[in-house]
């Protein structure tokens, strides 16, 4: 699945960032003094994550473009630079089509059009809580949480960036003015410079703070979660037992049974609305899901061919709208199991 392989990766990325300080003793600039981010700025500078102007300042109050925006996180994420992957974007200078194609083939922006990245448009700061949250390697899973209230203006963030900036703000990343997050705002350099110093060199902080907020809401049994190294976490559960998992492993796995277990919310009068492509898409993913370790299920037959049978199984089960209330999972699962298309592991082991 595209997706899930694009969540691993920054998985990898993300939590490969931290390293030590450059040569370079020191790093100040001599517009900063009266910045509440002077640190942030100089800890960023001295490890060669941002820069400043020639003249010696850093100009902390100066509002981003999202072009300048692109160079700065990539530089930020250490992405191999990438033109070829911006080349569709007619509105890029040529200093700044490397960065916003490293952004593009990790997934972490798609510009404002087919054609326009929106280079010289100011970055809002509910854009920058997206590309961050993207740049964790966490919106597959930051759109599926369920959220309290957040900020006051909260219903002022545009419906596809709330999700992005109430997680920000519930694992501490993000705190607007403590009241308002003011979402259509421009953002300065000095608040990106905060915020990449948390992403960068306090990301094991934020990153175990996030799982957190993840796994405890998805998996009920779960009580804490902690992150042993950038690739180990341990989950203790509500009946006192302790696991260790590998991070990439467990997130892969609590993603497709999420997704899986979705399938119960649909039913036969949805499967009669879905196009061709869609039905083929959700049984060839409960196929894949099936057939990987994460099932308690062994797949017995070649995907097309069980595809092609559970089609027909589906397509003539909800036929008779009498068992259009019946929900897609529990149909799917009975079709599956009755055509001998997949079997229990513990029973093909015995």
């Amino acid at each position: 699945m595209r997706k899930m392989t694009v969540l691993l990766l920054a998985f990898t990325i993300v939590l490969g960032l931290h390293s030590s300080p450059s040569a370079s003793a020191s790093a100040t600039f001599k517009d900063i003094d009266r910045s509440p981010m002077k640190f942030y700025i100089e800890e960023l500078a001295k490890n060669n994550v941002i820069s400043g102007y020639a003249d010696g300042t850093f100009r902390p109050k100066e509002n981003l473009t999202r072009a300048q925006f692109a160079k700065m996180l990539a530089l930020a994420m250490e992405l191999p630079l990438d033109s070829k992957a911006a080349a569709q974007f007619t509105d890029l200078a040529d200093w700044s089509r490397p960065y916003v194609g490293a952004l593009v083939k990790a997934e972490i922006t798609y510009g404002k059009s087919k054609t326009l990245f929106g280079a010289n448009t100011l970055i809002t700061r509910q854009e920058m809580a997206v590309m961050f949250v993207r740049a964790m390697g966490l919106e597959e899973f930051v759109v599926l949480l369920e959220y309290n209230a957040s900020f006051a203006d909260i219903q002022k963030v545009s419906s596809w960036a709330q999700p992005h900036v109430t997680f920000l703000k519930d694992i501490g990343f993000i705190e607007g003015n403590g009241k308002y997050y003011f979402p259509h705002d421009p953002t300065t350099r000095e608040a990106f410079a905060k915020l990449t110093y948390r992403f960068k060199m306090e990301e094991l902080k934020y990153y175990e703070l996030a799982l957190n907020r993840i796994i405890l809401e998805l998996v009920e049994e779960a009580i804490d979660v902690e992150l042993i190294d950038g690739e180990t976490i341990e989950v203790t559960y509500d009946d006192g037992e302790i696991y260790e998992y590998e991070i990439a492993y467990f997130m892969q796995g609590l993603y497709m049974t999420f997704q899986y277990e979705s399938l119960a919310y649909l039913d036969g009068f949805m499967w009669q609305q879905m196009t061709s492509a869609e039905k083929k898409e959700i049984i060839m993913f409960a196929i894949s899901y099936w057939d990987s370790e994460y099932s308690e299920y062994i797949l017995k037959r070649p995907a097309e061919q069980a595809y092609n049978l559970l089609l027909s199984r589906l397509d003539g089960y909800y036929v008779n709208s009498i068992n259009n209330k019946d929900n897609l999972l529990r149909t799917l699962l009975w079709s599956a199991v009755d055509t001998y298309t997949i079997d229990y592991i513990h029973q093909e082991q015995q």
